[in-house]
């Protein structure tokens, strides 16, 4: 077997729009690896959400085992939120158990690795870091080396917040920070060798994001009218970063190209807490919004969308209180929690009960009441339906134990909606929300683009190397099967308490029938590390970034 692996994620990146690309001709270094190697779907976690996804592919566990299911939770004995990173992850990373075992390792801008672990190599943290600065290397000297060398880390370059719409200008960004993830990682990989290397492009899930609508969707689909299309040519532009990355490996190299999830078009944004008022479950406060309250929020929207980025920091800088109280108006501050039996929060479609015992004015009493209205929030919304096709738009709505187990469990909503192909996209932002339950597409944050793509289940997994069959497509992959189908390749002991399992079938069957899986206890249970809480300025970089995403 190989001893050397080398992971190119594409955030985001689904068969879908591959498929026909690969068909045209388009993404040669893509087609070389499936014609030459193994690939299928990779289905994500539920919900396909950055944080929950990225983090079970770095364990190989489930959410229940490893804590983060979102980007934000509630502060425990409170409604009050914060956000998450990578030191809230409970159960040991892959690069953690490589470097136990003496392997060299390497990772650069994966999702939820901030603050970056002390590994037996390097780690450059993902989207969760709040600066492109010393904190987000490990060790912390590479930062001056890479700013020597290339000038900027850029995790986060190419975002439309603050924007009217200009293609070019986020095409031209999109460029830069595609070539500097290349750079940086041919550089790297080079000068510090790596056992397993992992870099992650994050723009096919960025574009995708204000880019890909239904007409999008199906001119690729069908082959035409795409021509100049900024999704297509982000995924060309990504190809040809990824045919760079391979050039330089050498035979005893195996290469796996992951997404954490897929894309798709949004059919309409769904207001969860509307429709929980609507049913019963949740009560507003009477008041509107007051006078002053508008006239912020509007004077925030206008600093936002036309400021240059200079006057922007000093506001901010200066008057962060300010902000912070705006901010607080789009919470939880208009729900009336003495007459709230449940409400939602967090991304695509989490319903937490207003529990007596857990939250500070619970009102549901444990035991057969929340039971009971556990049963009719998943009757009602089993029910529902689009309002313009009159068809169901929800395939299940999960108990937290239908999905997970682990010590972490009762950290994960009560319920979570899984909606059909997740083509209909939630928002429990209070501030935003209509009186309405289904509404069109909402712009991005200040900005002129409108949210239009999102995540789907079915992401992407691709491998090529010594001992795996080519030209073959596997099905009945998961995000969680990565970590250990990593360590078998690099013939190190999956630890027993994976939820994954090592896809055996990508291999020769000889190989595998000689060389069987080897199964180990689980040596960490969690990071060394403490739990790093973001401060107030840092909280504030990470929303901007998520708002840039659309998912605040």
């Amino acid at each position: 077997m190989n001893r050397k692996v080398v992971v190119i994620g594409l955030d985001g990146a689904t068969l879908d729009i591959i498929r026909p690309l690969v068909e045209q001709g388009r993404l040669p270094a893509l087609a070389s690896i499936m014609t030459n190697g193994v690939y299928g779907d990779l289905k994500s976690t539920i919900h396909p959400i950055t944080p929950q996804a990225w983090t079970s592919f770095l364990t190989g566990k489930k959410a229940g085992k490893h804590g983060i299911f979102d980007f934000s939770r509630r502060k425990k004995d409170s409604y009050d939120i914060e956000f998450v990173n990578a030191s809230a992850r409970k159960a040991e990373s892959i690069f953690s158990i490589l470097s136990r075992a003496g392997k060299k390792v390497g990772a650069i801008a994966i999702p939820f690795t901030f603050p970056p672990e002390k590994v037996n190599g390097f780690m450059l943290s993902g989207m969760d870091s709040p600066g492109e600065d010393a904190r987000a290397f490990y060790p912390a000297r590479l930062y001056n080396e890479i700013k020597r060398e290339f000038g900027h880390y850029h995790i986060h370059l190419a975002s439309p917040v603050g924007r009217t719409i200009d293609q070019e200008r986020f095409w031209k960004d999109v460029k830069i920070e595609d070539k500097n993830r290349t750079g940086i990682s041919k550089y790297l990989m080079k000068r510090y060798p790596c056992d397993l290397f992992m870099t992650v492009y994050n723009n096919t899930d960025r574009v995708a994001h204000q880019h890909l609508d239904e007409g999008v969707y199906g001119r690729i689909q069908n082959g035409m009218g795409f021509e100049g299309d900024l999704l297509v040519k982000t995924y060309e532009n990504t190809d040809a970063h990824v045919g760079t990355l391979l050039t330089d490996l050498d035979e005893n190299t195996s290469v796996i190209i992951m997404s954490d999830h897929g894309s798709g078009p949004i059919k309409k944004v769904f207001f969860l807490n509307r429709w929980l008022e609507k049913n019963g479950f949740l009560a507003y406060r009477k008041k509107g919004q007051s006078p002053v309250e508008r006239a912020v929020q509007q004077a925030r929207f206008l600093a936002k969308r036309f400021l240059p980025r200079s006057a922007k920091n000093f506001i901010e800088t200066r008057f962060g209180g300010v902000r912070d109280k705006v901010e607080s108006m789009l919470s939880f501050s208009d729900i009336e929690w003495e007459k709230t039996k449940a409400y939602g929060f967090g991304m695509y479609g989490n319903i937490y009960v207003n529990l007596k015992g857990r939250e500070p004015k619970g009102v549901v009493e444990p035991g057969r009441q929340y039971e009971d209205l556990c049963d009719q929030i998943i009757e009602d919304l089993t029910c529902l339906t689009d309002p313009d096709t009159g068809e169901k738009i929800v395939e299940k709505v999960y108990r937290r134990e239908d999905l997970y187990d682990g010590p972490y469990v009762e950290d994960a909503p009560d319920l979570l909606i899984g909606w059909d192909d997740y083509a209909y996209y939630t928002s429990v932002t209070l501030g935003k929300e209509k009186r309405e339950i289904f509404g069109p597409h909402m712009n991005i944050d200040c900005s002129e683009y409108k949210h239009v793509g999102t995540h789907r289940l079915n992401g992407t997994f691709m491998v090529m190397g010594g001992k795996i069959k080519t030209g073959s497509e596997i099905s009945d992959a998961g995000i969680c099967d990565v970590a250990p189908t990593i360590l078998y390749m690099l013939g190190e002991a999956i630890p027993d308490d994976m939820d994954g399992r090592v896809l055996t079938e990508i291999f020769e069957e000889e190989f595998c029938r000689d060389n069987p899986p080897r199964f180990g206890r689980s040596g960490q249970v969690a990071r060394a590390d403490e739990v790093v809480a973001y401060s107030d300025e840092e909280s504030r970089k990470v929303a901007e970034r998520l708002k840039g995403l659309g998912y605040l």
